[in-house]
């Protein structure tokens, strides 16, 4: 409550001083219309965080209990999770907020210092609490899809432990007794099928635990990913305009805005670029799972482990794991693909609408 009773206070200071960091950098073409489409959309975004954030993201268990029902079936298999191991991840994660916060004040101070300006205290507050936001959201999305990624490696561990036939604890009892001397191995192939049968409940409950992370996270990323890309559009335009009016002739002027200009771009790319890898790397993850059961079915196994394979496999084919932006695209590299034609077009109608402004 303090944190965003302080952001609000400073966009009530931002909008009756008309403070900007860019305008005082260099006076665009756009004018104030650039800041306030900024200031509106992160506006509208730090709202939904405030709920989002505290309640939903940090504050719901029901995501987690999935993962706990997951790592007890795994222990079945003698897995263990190992969850204490991520600490060094954790602490990673946080020095990188802090680092990230402090180079962002710095490169504005550093800009408006050359030229003897005022830093406005309440215009970089509302910067980086906005990306600290964005940082939070981002790191509990992708830590959720790492713990996923971690599961998906150990079920397919498991099913490869099947597929090179390393099950033989059973096939001993066999040979301790002759009566049994002639059926070793049917002990061994009913261990294996409930093994197999097993894995298939596990890849149930992690498909389940990636329709959770859609529908917990997706209007967030896709809030996320909309501000980043208006972000994207607009910093690339203020860098083509100012390169094209000649701004670089005061090399240290130009130097102080492309180090604004680029810092914002570059943040934004990081953002978008990490969410899709994550995404990315976990759904390969689950599609070596089909992979290894068809290989258990072409191995050449007893017909009631095969029919277990195929039912592992049919099952593989209706539980396909995706992670999408709320339902309207799916994260992976082709969304990469979609965003930059999406930047390249909607920059083109904005040149195009200033140019014909500023010409009549």
């Amino acid at each position: 409550m303090f944190w965003y009773s302080l952001y609000f206070y400073c966009l009530y200071k931002i909008h009756t001083e008309d403070q900007s960091i860019l305008r005082t950098l260099y006076n665009t073409k756009l004018q104030h219309y650039g800041d306030e489409v900024e200031r509106f959309t992160n506006n509208m975004f730090i709202l939904y965080a405030i709920w989002k954030v505290p309640f939903d993201l940090s504050g719901s268990t029901v995501d987690m209990q999935v993962i706990v029902d997951i790592d007890r079936a795994l222990k079945a298999f003698g897995e263990d999770a190992y969850c204490s191991r991520h600490w060094r991840l954790v602490s990673i994660v946080c020095l990188a907020q802090i680092f990230i916060s402090v180079t962002r004040i710095f490169s504005v101070w550093m800009s408006l210092l050359t030229l003897g300006s005022k830093m406005p205290i309440e215009k970089v507050f509302q910067m980086v609490f906005t990306d600290s936001i964005v940082f939070i959201i981002m790191t509990q999305y992708c830590s959720y899809l790492l713990i996923l990624r971690r599961r998906y490696r150990i079920l397919n561990k498991v099913l490869n432990s099947v597929k090179r036939n390393n099950v033989t604890e059973f096939s001993v009892i066999g040979f301790k007794d002759q009566r049994f001397a002639d059926k070793p191995f049917l002990v061994q192939e009913k261990h294996v099928s409930k093994k197999i049968t097993a894995c298939a409940k596990i890849y149930s409950m992690l498909y389940k635990a990636t329709e959770t992370a859609n529908e917990k996270f997706g209007f967030v990323i896709l809030l996320t990913m909309m501000m980043t890309l208006l972000q994207i559009i607009l910093y690339l335009y203020y860098f083509m305009e100012a390169t094209a009016s000649g701004l670089f002739h005061d090399f240290q002027n130009y130097l102080d805005f492309l180090i604004y200009v680029f810092w914002q771009i570059g943040y934004a790319l990081s953002i978008i670029y990490v969410c899709v890898y994550f995404s990315d790397a976990t759904v390969k993850e689950a599609r070596v799972t089909p992979h290894v059961a068809h290989e258990i079915i072409n191995s050449g196994v007893d017909s009631t482990v095969t029919s277990e394979a195929v039912h592992l496999s049919l099952q593989i084919l209706h539980q396909i794991p995706t992670f999408t932006a709320h339902g309207l695209f799916k994260l992976d590299c082709m969304m990469l693909l979609e965003g930059a034609r999406s930047v390249t077009t909607f920059l083109v109608i904005l040149l195009q609408f200033v140019t014909d402004k500023h010409s009549n």
